[in-house]
Order: structure tokens, then sequence, then C-alpha cells
């Protein structure tokens, strides 16, 4: 009987060695580019907000581009932005402003 605890204690110390591992291994901070941020979004978000409002009316490529040369929209820290995620983040505004339109 002695074999058996000797193999469960090497068990659940290997088992906690590799969790150890696994947590050492993944992140812990953002990274200075993370355009997913809650912060970024609300960047982004107000951004569309004042775009849409100063251009009324235009369409999401149009839309896309005045984003981009808005004067708070940093290309460095926004560089994954696109026209696909523009519309990912209509349609985010959407959920919590439902009376948004383009």
């Amino acid at each position: 009987m002695k074999i058996e605890w000797i193999m469960i204690a090497a068990f659940i110390g290997g088992l906690g060695l590799g969790v150890w591992k696994l947590y050492l291994f993944f992140p812990k901070t953002h990274l200075a580019d993370d355009d997913t941020t809650p912060e970024s979004v609300e960047i982004l978000e107000r951004i569309l907000v004042e775009t849409n409002f100063t251009h009324p009316a235009l369409s999401e490529e149009a839309l896309y581009q005045k984003m981009t040369e808005h004067s708070e929209f940093d290309p460095n820290h926004f560089w994954r932005f696109n026209p696909n995620r523009l519309r990912h983040l209509i349609e985010h505004y959407r959920f919590k402003e439902p009376n948004f339109r383009l």
C-alpha cells in the first residue's frame, strides 16, 4: 500500500507543477497597443459618435476614413482598426444605444 501513496503524491506534485508552469506562461498585463480594452473601446466609441454627429449620413467606408482622420485617433495604438472592426464597434455601440443610426 505504500507505493500507491507515493504514486498519488507524485501525480499531485506533477499536476501542481504543470498548473504552476501554465500560470507563469499566460500574460498578466495588457499590451501597450491593445485596442480591445474597455478604455480603448470607449475612445473609439467617442470618436464614432463625434464623427457621426459632425458628418451625418456617411457610408461605412466614408465613416471609417473620417474616423481615422480624427484628432484623437492614434494610428500607432489602433493599428488593427479596419472596416470590419468598425462594423463590430457599431454593433457593440447599438447594444448600448439602440437608437443610434448611421
